[in-house]
């Protein structure tokens, strides 16, 4: 059987492996370890690999920032700013 274990806190992912290299008397064998950093950007998720192959993608989908002060966000965000600075 073959588990794919992903793991965002490294002291966590250590423990786990730790526990798992125990069994390796037992036939357990962990054959390797991939460090994947995950970039949250609003409601997408990207890791390093994600970004180096499509890099370009990701950057001529984006808003501009013309398109950021022309939305709805941007007046939300600039009202709940405006709020907390004059209370």
């Amino acid at each position: 059987m073959q588990l794919t274990v992903n793991i965002d806190d490294n002291s966590i992912a250590e423990k786990i492996l730790w526990f798992l290299n125990s069994f390796s008397t037992q036939g357990v064998e962990v054959n390797k370890v991939i460090a994947k950093n995950v970039h949250k950007y609003k409601d997408f998720n990207y890791t390093d690999e994600d970004i180096e192959k499509n890099w370009k993608d990701i950057i001529m989908n984006s808003q501009s920032d013309a398109d950021y002060y022309k939305s709805e966000l941007y007046y939300e965000e600039r009202g709940e700013y405006l709020v907390e600075k004059y209370k």
